[in-house]
């Protein structure tokens, strides 16, 4: 089976995350929205339609997928920021149709000749597909980071039942379980008086991850590989990538990979990029005072969100200084940083420190110092299409 997996118009609506990613790279859980779809097709011949500015990046990062292909066969057209259901996929494969979600279109299956034609009117980057019989789908659209977070039950439900194996209580027996059928942990490390209680949801705990000891956990839950959750550390309704080191109180969060908030602060109702450094003591408001709905500046428009709670959204490369305060609906652009008395503005365009109540933009070189180190850390390297990408963020800003 063919499948395309597209970005449309509205993956800027990602800010600050899509900045540096497609939008089916965007983490919704253990997997993100592409590693869903392949789950469920993993014979599949898979292609990604991207937006031009990331093309480059996204090959490399998929070198085994077609970017961007200069043709295309009958096949699966899927939005890349729905978080599809099994069911759907696979009741709507092989027949022309168009797919909603709702009101929203998000995919359809094309014959060669139809999706051929959409490509040549510039494809889903600048129009939708051509419109054919209707088919309501069950799988939920995503257009903003907050709806990620509002799925995160469900999600971690679904990716927790494709775990065989459950908890043996057995072979952790200083360590706390509360309701341990609904607790996966791989080969893990976790310290005694360790408390982790799946009663609200699913626990997933992937290989390589130290807990240490007296630290809180509570489902729904992912911990994702070689991560490290410091003594005394509180989380829940989350989902942790590869490599971060936690500490503090964690609420509600999304975090691609590869990102500090070691030390105490409560972060919640917020999505976190890669490679972003929360200092001690960096805390963010997820709640208003007076309980009113919060409104997000997504791409230079007042978003309502239609929730009370409402945390930050931080892009890769982030950094916070000691005792940073984050107020609700906060945007923080890929390579902002912050070091400054107060709350800092809630909208701070990429690249761009803001150091005692002024704005600078950052300077490039020293960035590219400093990431380049940073990633040595977890042992890999900034290549020169990292490079590329960031320059060309950097003069768009």
């Amino acid at each position: 089976m063919n499948i395309y997996i597209y970005e449309n118009q509205s993956a800027i609506d990602f800010d600050p995350i899509s900045n540096t990613r497609a939008t089916c790279d965007i983490r919704i859980g253990a997997e993100t929205f592409l590693e869903r779809i392949q789950f469920m097709f993993p014979d599949a011949s898979i292609s990604l339609i991207v937006r031009d500015e990331l093309a480059e990046v996204t090959k490399e990062r998929h070198c085994d997928i077609s970017i961007n292909p200069e043709s295309v066969e009958d096949g699966l057209w899927l939005l890349g920021n729905v978080i599809w259901e099994e069911g759907d996929l696979k009741q709507l494969a092989n027949q022309e149709c168009s797919f909603y979600s709702g009101d929203i279109l998000v995919g359809a299956y094309l014959s060669k000749s139809n999706g051929t034609d959409w490509m040549e009117k510039g494809g889903p980057t600048h129009c939708d597909p051509p419109n054919q019989n209707k088919v309501d789908v069950k799988s939920v659209y995503c257009q903003y980071l907050w709806n990620i977070l509002d799925q995160l039950p469900k999600t971690v439900l679904a990716e927790f039942n494709q775990k065989a194996n459950r908890v043996d209580p057995k072979n952790f027996p200083e360590v706390s379980f509360m309701n341990p059928g609904n607790i996966f942990v791989g080969e893990a490390t976790i310290q005694p008086r360790s408390l982790i209680n799946a009663e609200k949801g699913p626990v997933i705990i992937d290989d390589g991850v130290l807990i240490h000891g007296q630290s809180y956990l509570e489902g729904p839950l992912y911990i994702g590989p070689e991560s490290m959750i410091k003594p005394f550390t509180q989380i829940k309704n989350s989902a942790i990538g590869p490599m971060c080191k936690i500490g503090g109180e964690v609420d509600t969060v999304i975090i691609q990979g590869f990102t500090n908030k070691v030390h105490d602060g409560h972060l919640g109702d917020a999505f976190l990029g890669e490679w972003v450094n929360l200092g001690a003591g960096t805390i963010n408001s997820n709640l208003k005072n007076n309980y009113s709905l919060v409104s997000v500046q997504i791409n230079g428009k007042n978003v309502k969100t239609g929730s009370e709670h409402i945390g930050c959204f931080l892009g890769d490369h982030v950094k916070t200084a000691i005792g940073t305060t984050l107020n609700t609906g906060t945007v923080l652009g890929p390579g902002a940083m912050i070091a400054t008395d107060g709350f800092p503005p809630k909208t701070i365009r990429p690249f761009t420190w803001y150091v005692n109540g002024k704005h600078r933009t950052v300077l490039l070189d020293k960035f590219l110092e400093t990431a380049y180190q940073v990633k040595e850390r977890r042992g890999q390297n900034l290549t020169k299409i990292e490079i590329s990408m960031f320059k060309k963020i950097q003069n768009d800003r």
